[in-house]
């Protein structure tokens, strides 16, 4: 149950995340560094407690939404839950200030905005999923800083930015009907489902223009561009015509899958390019 509260998928990519974007930044020769490898660790920390924490505070919303999550199914209680993950977070952080002190300050910040957004942002009007937005584009940066080039990790976190706050969107509307019950305020709760699904389509158009911008620019090569068009922005358009014409409830799901699917084919084109 503690395995499963952590989401060790989401673990992966956020390590993955950290590593490339140290790669990106710093070239092929550091790839096996010991500090961005340590350093990609150490991101997954931050995310697992951030998790954990997230879903000890969602425990009334997931009886509703997600029932068979380790909380609300009674394999774990909310109180081991906060411990784990504030213990998980805070390991994290140190091992990210003994890497370098600018890690760490990262290191905080995101987990301190993982907490403020359990408590209160993930139940307002898109400040909650602008929040999970900027810490998934941090963790480019955080790569990036680890091998002393935070610049090389800009592009990467702007993609991760859109794509993030899309994705939790979509997420949102999954959940409006738990969330209306629970008195939690999103875009969907707020201003109905068909409005939210155009907000998302409109934030993954940006990302599917915003992708190309570092080839135009020369900064990546041309498999980075053929990657960029047959496994992230092809895939991207259908979903958005999707998203406009209206996706039911049940087909949701499907979409927010197939975005992390996008991020991971995101991931190798910014590795290959």
């Amino acid at each position: 149950a503690s395995w499963e509260l952590l989401r060790p998928v989401n673990l992966v990519i956020t390590a993955l995340t950290v590593w490339v974007g140290g790669i990106i930044a710093g070239g092929v020769e550091v790839m096996l560094n010991g500090t961005l490898l340590c350093a990609a660790f150490a991101a997954a920390l931050v995310a697992a407690g951030g998790n954990a924490i997230n879903d000890a505070y969602d425990e009334d919303v997931d009886q509703l939404n997600r029932p068979d999550r380790p909380i609300p199914s009674g394999r774990l209680d909310y109180v081991s839950a906060f411990k784990l993950g504030g213990g998980i977070s805070i390991f994290g952080i140190i091992i990210s200030y003994l890497l370098k002190p600018g890690l760490g300050i990262i290191a905080l910040c995101v987990a301190l905005l993982l907490w403020v957004y359990s408590v209160s942002l993930k139940r307002t009007i898109l400040l909650g999923n602008f929040a999970v937005g900027i810490c998934g584009g941090l963790a480019f940066i955080f790569g990036a800083l680890a091998v002393d080039n935070p610049a090389g990790g800009m592009y990467p976190a702007l993609f991760a930015f859109l794509i993030h706050i899309g994705r939790e969107i979509v997420k949102d509307i999954e959940d409006v009907s738990g969330d209306r019950l629970c008195g939690a305020m999103t875009l969907p709760v707020v201003a109905g489902g068909q409005h939210a699904q155009r907000v998302a389509a409109f934030m993954l158009m940006m990302l599917a223009t915003a992708v190309f911008i570092p080839y135009w620019t020369g900064d990546f090569s041309r498999n980075y561009f053929y990657i960029m068009l047959t496994a992230v922005d092809l895939p991207l358009m259908l979903i958005i015509l999707f998203l406009l014409i209206g996706v039911e409830q049940r087909g949701l799901k499907r979409v927010s899958a197939a975005l992390k699917l996008i991020m991971i084919a995101g991931l190798v084109a910014l590795y290959i390019g």
